[in-house]
């Protein structure tokens, strides 16, 4: 009986009030649920192909930079610049190409968009680390 009125004044307890998103975790959990389902339905090999103009079958600096901006405009994310700096696209490709560092091929696109994402979203944080 003791231990069936502690659960009911565990029930009765008010819940912490959730807290709200703010706008950039918003769009930060939107970026990351539109690359799972990206991934799940195979969209990222359509969009290399898309945006593979040499048709080499990976994506070099400029090929990811028009991806980049092209998803930064389309989805209009204020937390991403539409145009990244070559010195930004050059680190992503280092990071994320396990194949070759100038380009990535399909396995290595997703993982390069969600570590752009990641760095943009942290930039401050990011730079500041290196100050």
């Amino acid at each position: 009986a003791q231990h069936d009125l502690a659960d009911t004044a565990a029930r009765s307890e008010p819940r912490p009030a959730r807290r709200r998103c703010s706008d950039d975790e918003f769009e930060e959990r939107r970026f990351c649920k539109e690359l799972q389902a990206a991934i799940r339905c195979n969209q990222l090999q359509a969009l290399l192909e898309q945006y593979d103009l040499d048709k080499s079958g990976d994506l070099d600096a400029d090929e990811l930079c028009n991806l980049i901006k092209y998803y930064s405009d389309s989805r209009q994310w204020t937390i991403m610049p539409s145009t990244p700096s070559k010195a930004e696209i050059a680190w992503v490709l280092q990071a994320a190409g396990r194949h070759s560092p100038d380009a990535v091929d399909v396995s290595e696109l997703g993982f390069a968009l969600a570590l752009w994402h990641s760095y943009v979203s942290n930039r401050g944080c990011v730079e500041a680390a290196f100050e």
